[in-house]
């Protein structure tokens, strides 16, 4: 184990917990000052972290907060998992696959399977939409608990941006309660005229997760339903593995917490 690493990530996990004086620091880690001031100086010049002028007390810099806001890092894992069943999916049926979760009223696609028809149904990586509209949203929705879904629906107004976007609530609650039921959500013009899609619901990650196929209706309309059954045993692969590496990480995270601090002494 390198030393000054391991110092440096028990300082940020303890500004992570706010423990943000030097001199608390310099106790907890069983560090005389001068060292704990040098690495803390260190971190600061590399924009681990900044000093308060007036307060001095440490805080996390821009650079954590930078790569702990970014969607596409915070989500690497979740991307990760779930990249073979995806290429499996685009391999089976020809055509796009996404994964999808619920930023605040909005989903995004933190990844995405171009298909191979030069004729194709695509949203890139990266985009946002509204999350009422098409049957990853609705996934999204369906595995929201009721107080929290209640609330949301109370917050967002349902404007109509394809020819068949549902725009009553009350029809919106009926299709969520019949997605939990079925496994599975269908769409058909929701969010772009001509496009339909499949979406089934990824569990065990730490926000609701949905797995999607896209095509052009006058393609896929007709066979789309006999693929949900290897839609939905996908969304239950990737789920698994979702579960398996959360679960590492806590676990992980759990050892570095409980580590004994002669360790970095």
């Amino acid at each position: 184990m390198v030393i000054s690493v391991a110092r440096a990530s028990a300082i940020l996990r303890m500004l992570g917990n706010r423990e943000n004086r030097l001199t608390d620091i310099s106790k907890t880690l069983g560090l005389n000052m001068s060292t704990t001031h040098r690495l803390l100086k260190t971190l600061e010049k590399e924009g681990f972290v900044f000093q308060d002028p007036i307060s001095r007390q440490y805080l996390l810099g821009h650079l954590v907060l930078r790569i702990a806001s970014d969607p596409f890092v915070t989500h690497q894992g979740l991307a990760v998992s779930a990249l073979e069943e995806m290429k499996r999916l685009r391999s089976l049926t020809g055509e796009t696959v996404t994964i999808n979760i619920r930023i605040g009223e909005q989903r995004l696609c933190v990844e995405e399977m171009v298909s191979f028809h030069s004729i194709k149904y695509t949203i890139g990586r990266g985009a946002v939409a509204e999350i009422y509209a098409g049957s990853a949203g609705k996934v999204l929705l369906a595995e929201l608990p009721k107080i929290e879904l209640e609330r949301l629906l109370r917050n967002i107004t349902l404007r109509k941006v394809a020819p068949h976007t549902i725009t009553d609530k009350d029809v919106l609650l009926k299709e969520l309660e019949k997605i939990r039921k079925q496994g599975y959500a269908k769409s058909i013009a929701e969010k772009l005229e001509g496009g339909i899609a499949i979406s089934a619901p990824v569990r065990g990650y730490v926000c609701p997760v949905s797995l999607t196929i896209l095509a052009p209706e006058f393609r896929f309309g007709h066979v789309i339903l006999k693929y949900v059954p290897e839609l939905k045993r996908s969304a239950a692969i990737i789920s698994k593995r979702v579960k398996a590496f959360t679960e590492e990480v806590r676990e992980h995270s759990k050892i570095e917490r409980e580590k004994p601090r002669k360790e970095w002494s």
